[in-house]
């Protein structure tokens, strides 16, 4: 038994009566010290053996913290919990620590007279933080003596968890509060940084100003109003979005097609795409379309230039195109 490992620091044997009052308490503020603790309202689950998760408390746990009190004495499972225990502490020595709360020594030496004999733990006067502080210092003694006092209690009563719990909750708020001032400073579809923001005329005579905008995303807006999309627009157009026209040139010694695609949709043409060149039609087709699809990936890409073009009009279809295939 000696060699086996413990899994908890202390095993609470006590009377179910004493719960409420002194037992709950004192479990939960040895927790909150950072003892481990084998206690039947945080250990048993549901259809579990009882009395084999009582043994495996019982034997591996550092040490039993026998809670004696009135209702503790002549009951049937505080006194089987009691005999391992005592099993236990002849075997390995010092593993009973008793607290007598509300009991007399006559009674206590009633129940036991080799527990009568060690020294206990008195609850009177003293509250459940009290004593778990106290027995901190037996069975955590490397815990107790990072902390001071102060802290102790704290800990013990839990405000140390609230003030963390409050400066979480600040800290949230105030990140809530940056991000909030900061979304001016992102692209209002999938909050790329912003990369560039400059006053440009609205009109050729240059009498009214606005202002420009371009995301890392590639998205663009002038005024409020969206010039180039942002591939996180819904409205972000699809290749089907434009009509090709095509212009095959056979004098040319290698890229004989030129492919021309223009915007349908307003966001169509917001977003220019160059002319496709290639040996053949669907080669230059083909170009057009890989340019879109960097275009509706290019999240990543950093290249201001790249990213915050002067948006170009959409241009005339050449004199003589070909139909559309």
């Amino acid at each position: 038994m000696v060699d086996e490992p413990t899994a908890w620091d202390v095993f609470i044997s006590h009377a179910s009566e004493d719960k409420d009052s002194f037992v709950r308490p004192l479990a939960t503020a040895l927790e909150q010290l950072g003892v481990s603790v084998w206690y039947d309202e945080f250990s048993l689950r549901l259809g579990d053996s009882l009395s084999r998760s009582i043994d495996k408390g019982l034997t591996a746990s550092s040490f039993g913290l026998v809670v004696i009190s009135p209702d503790f004495i002549g009951k049937p499972w505080p006194e089987y919990e009691l005999r391992g225990l005592v099993t236990r502490d002849v075997e390995e020595g010092r593993v009973i620590l008793p607290i007598w709360h509300g009991v007399t020594r006559q009674q206590v030496v009633a129940l036991s007279p080799p527990l009568a004999d060690k020294v206990a733990l008195k609850t009177e006067g003293l509250s459940a933080e009290d004593v778990a502080i106290q027995v901190l210092r037996e069975v955590r003694p490397d815990l107790y003596a990072k902390h001071p006092r102060g802290e102790l209690e704290r800990l013990a009563s839990g405000k140390a968890i609230s003030d963390l719990q409050d400066e979480m909750d600040r800290t949230r708020e105030e990140l809530e509060e940056t991000q909030e001032k900061l979304s001016e400073y992102r692209c209002p579809y999938c909050a790329a940084p912003l990369v560039a923001r400059i006053h440009a005329p609205v009109d050729e005579e240059q009498k009214d100003w606005d202002v420009r905008e371009g995301f890392e995303c590639g998205c663009q807006t002038f005024g409020g109003s969206v010039e180039r999309p942002c591939p996180a627009d819904p409205e972000f157009p699809g290749f089907q979005d434009y009509e090709l026209f095509f212009d095959h040139s056979p004098d040319e010694p290698h890229l004989k097609w030129k492919c021309y695609a223009f915007g349908k949709t307003r966001m169509a043409r917001g977003l220019y795409l160059p002319t496709g060149y290639g040996t053949t039609k669907a080669e230059a087709e083909q170009r057009v379309r890989k340019h879109l699809e960097r275009c509706a990936g290019r999240g990543k890409k950093k290249n201001l230039g790249a990213i915050c073009p002067k948006v170009s009009p959409p241009r005339a279809p050449p004199k003589s195109p070909k139909p559309p295939a």
